[in-house]
């Protein structure tokens, strides 16, 4: 199923072969960065680019210098911590690494990590941080202007004229195509010192950024536009930021929210929401999905799904079902409830269990046909890298697969769906594994 999904091929540089690089004048080093802080004490970490990016990589490697760590540039079993983008998974991870198997005592961890080590100044646990999880937001126009640049350095041919050397001049930059005097100074810049001056504050921007985008409903442009009114802290944005509802709500919940849960308190979720499903109607079936049902250890919030299979008796269910979770003071805020088409409903809110050391979760309830539970049920447990291969898959084969429906016969002209094509009979999720002509996977086989 991996030959499915869709590979980006990045431009490579060209290296210089032995007898070229005699004559060339020696590179200067970049300065020894100032060890500032102890966070990443008797820490060796590896950075992996892919998804990252050169920008983002350069600042994690100050970062890590500064903060008493050690950052190489080569991967080996020496390293303590190997960090890749947020958006890999374990298996493209090791493919990046070319090895069958992580070695015992090298922690595999999303680039999260680095930035919330560096925020609560410490290091952290990597347990929490080896699964995927949101990617780590940065200031987008200065990565976008740096990315640009190494574009530059990256497709120039190599030869005397061009900007690839320590002695590069404002004159030569210039010669490249689309290159201005602007950007001809900062590319000099960076061959000579290995960095910009202008991105030194991204490492104050960096961990304020992932804090404002850790509250809930606040996405990476609010977290800018925050960062960029002059707020720091959360503080300065219960204060002086204009909220709606639901920001005012993901604030409130700030802690809560951030931590993941158990699998026990999970399931103690899902067993509430399923015995107020049973006093509407005892013939409700009812799973809890998501990361829950791919067997993790910890969830970072709860995805119930319900149907009836009678095909009929859903309808009327949602508004009932949470007047009584309401009622008894286990739904404590609402963010967003939604329907489409009439038929399926989904509910966003906030719960907590009864208790008084108990916190506030995350909950979805997602009502469905019957006849659209089996796709519903695949799409709600995920994991999110796995849907889109099969999405994608559905695709080869003329289909296309949703959370409501997996159809045949669909037509597309350059990627646009002309026809939306007719859906298959699909009870059960192996019955969707069966059209699609593959091997049904369990669960837990798909978190990747």
């Amino acid at each position: 199923m991996e030959g499915h999904g869709i590979l980006k091929a990045f431009p490579k540089v060209k290296r210089r072969r032995p007898d070229e690089a005699k004559d060339a004048p020696s590179p200067k080093r970049a300065p020894a960065e100032p060890i500032t802080d102890t966070i990443f004490k008797g820490a060796t970490v590896y950075i992996v680019p892919a998804g990252i990016g050169k920008t983002r990589c350069d600042i994690f490697h100050r970062q890590i210098i500064q903060n008493g760590g050690q950052s190489v540039s080569i991967f080996s079993p020496s390293c303590t911590h190997v960090v890749v983008d947020d958006s890999v998974d374990c298996k493209r991870a090791l493919r990046l690494l070319k090895v069958e198997k992580m070695p015992p005592d090298v922690q595999l961890v999303k680039c999260t990590w680095l930035s919330a080590c560096i925020s609560e100044k410490r290091l952290l646990e990597s347990e929490d941080y080896s699964l995927l999880l949101k990617s780590l937001p940065t200031a987008p126009a200065l990565e976008s202007e740096e990315t640009e640049i190494a574009q530059v350095l990256e497709e120039a041919p190599q030869d005397p004229l061009v900007p690839t050397q320590v002695d590069i001049t404002e004159r030569e930059a210039c010669k490249i195509p689309g290159i201005g005097k602007r950007m001809a100074d900062k590319i000099k810049e960076i061959m000579e010192s290995g960095h910009l001056r202008k991105l030194d504050h991204i490492g104050e921007e960096v961990p304020v950024l992932e804090m404002f985008t850790n509250i809930w409903g606040a996405g990476a442009k609010t977290a800018q536009m925050w960062y960029q009114q002059g707020f720091r802290t959360l503080k300065d944005i219960r204060t002086k930021a204009v909220l709606n509802q639901t920001l005012r709500i993901g604030l409130k919940h700030y802690d809560d929210l951030l931590e993941r849960m158990p699998r026990s308190e999970a399931a103690a979720i899902e067993k509430t929401v399923k015995e107020a499903a049973h006093n509407v109607d005892e013939q409700l079936v009812v799973f809890a999905c998501g990361s829950y049902r791919r067997g993790k250890t910890t969830c970072g919030d709860v995805d119930v799904l319900i149907t009836h299979p009678d095909g009929e008796s859903h309808k009327g269910v949602f508004s009932k079902l949470l007047h009584l979770l309401h009622q008894t003071g286990f739904l404590t805020d609402d963010l967003v409830s939604h329907e489409e088409n009439g038929e399926q409903k989904k509910y966003m809110g906030i719960c907590r269990l009864p208790g008084p050391l108990q916190r506030h979760r995350r909950l979805d309830i997602i009502v469905v046909p019957y006849a659209e539970f089996a796709c519903a049920l695949l799409y709600f447990t995920g994991s999110a890298h796995f849907n889109r291969s099969m999405r994608a898959l559905a695709k080869t084969k003329g289909m296309s697969l949703s959370e409501h429906s997996l159809n045949c016969h669909v037509v597309r002209q350059r990627g646009v769906k002309l026809v939306a094509g007719t859906p298959l009979h699909t009870p059960t999720e192996k019955d969707v594994f069966k059209q699609l002509g593959v091997p049904y996977r369990e669960p837990h086989e798909r978190d990747w």
